[in-house]
């Protein structure tokens, strides 16, 4: 059997191949895990060759071997890698698990690859309103708990823009982080005992200096002040931000900038209703961004951040930091 477990939520992915192997080995002593970031098919191959104590079947976990080896153009020891011969080469008493929680969809040739009978499952945390529930839940279980306004409070704090649905773009989508929500809830619930978690236990204690500095390199970006945006750029890719989320912020701030220019005389709450916004008061900031700006800019920024997407998607450019870098410099040029 072979079973293809992806993400994007790690730690969704870990539960479910635990899952997987227990139910497959509960002793554990006919499984292997290998490292797919080094491994190759014919390691791998060689694994599912192997017979398990007693004769039995093995259980046989690669992980990050789909991310690695997956995508067009890669090579394995140097060869195509033949995916169709590792998959004829696992016996019907063996499981082969590839997990990968890089990746949430899985490239086309090892699907086109990929027996009839192999299962994929996509690991989604939950958004919306089951994300606060899930939310409540880990408090509960933290022998804490949380109401719903804050718990949604707390999914906002962390993820902004990502909290309640995808992105329209899966390149620049942030889903939520599940281990990260859990570990902030297991802060707030000890912080917080033996009282409920409240809302200014969130504005205190989560991430609340790394949103602001977010929000001002957004805000440099956007309206062309070179100096400042690479500065708070530089700054929170030290902090360790991920450079994607960045590209898929300033993107919607952009968006949103082009559509609040061309709603003269509306009133920007008015306009985020309009649009369906979760914090519709939201447009209230962009509106304030625009002051002062040539009317121009919100169009040319938009071209700018089309044009680094299209690069990046294309492989011209191969890094997001240096995609982050062409637009803001084309996007502060247009200022001028």
């Amino acid at each position: 059997m072979i079973a293809v477990i992806l993400g994007p939520d790690a730690s969704m992915v870990r539960a479910e191949v635990r899952r997987r192997v227990t139910a497959a080995d509960p002793s554990g002593q006919s499984t292997t895990i290998m490292d797919g970031k080094t491994a190759g098919l014919h390691d791998v191959q060689m694994a599912v060759a192997s017979i398990g104590f007693f004769g039995a079947g093995r259980v046989i976990v690669v992980e990050d071997l789909i991310a690695r080896l997956g995508k067009q153009g890669a090579r394995d020891g140097g060869s195509v890698p033949d995916w169709p011969a590792l998959f004829a080469s696992v016996p019907n008493v063996t499981m082969l698990v590839l997990a990968d929680p890089s990746l949430a969809t899985l490239p086309a040739g090892v699907k086109k690859a990929l027996p009839s009978d192999a299962s994929v499952t996509l690991c989604e945390p939950p958004r919306g309103r089951e994300l606060t529930r899930w939310i409540q839940d880990r408090a509960a279980a933290q022998h804490s708990s949380i109401d719903e306004p804050t718990a949604r409070l707390l999914a906002e704090t962390l993820y902004p823009q990502s909290w309640t649905t995808k992105s329209n773009n899966p390149a620049f989508d942030r889903p939520p982080d599940l281990e990260l929500l859990d570990n902030e809830i297991a802060k707030l619930a000890v912080a917080a005992a033996p009282r409920p978690i409240a809302a200014a236990d969130v504005r205190t204690m989560t991430m609340q200096g790394d949103t602001d500095q977010i929000f001002a390199f957004i805000d440099a970006a956007s309206t062309g002040r070179l100096a400042q945006a690479v500065a708070e750029l530089d700054r929170l890719l030290a902090a360790g931000e991920d450079p994607y989320k960045l590209l898929a912020q300033l993107s919607q701030t952009v968006e949103l900038s082009v559509v609040m220019g061309a709603s003269t005389g509306r009133q920007p709450a008015d306009v985020g209703r309009s649009l369906k916004l979760p914090n519709a008061n939201r447009m209230n900031a962009i509106a304030r961004g625009l002051r002062g700006q040539p009317p121009h800019l919100p169009a040319r920024a938009a071209e700018a951040l089309k044009t680094a997407d299209r690069r990046l998607k294309t492989g011209e450019l191969r890094d997001p930091v240096d995609a982050l870098h062409e637009a803001i410099a084309t996007i502060a040029a247009a200022r001028r």
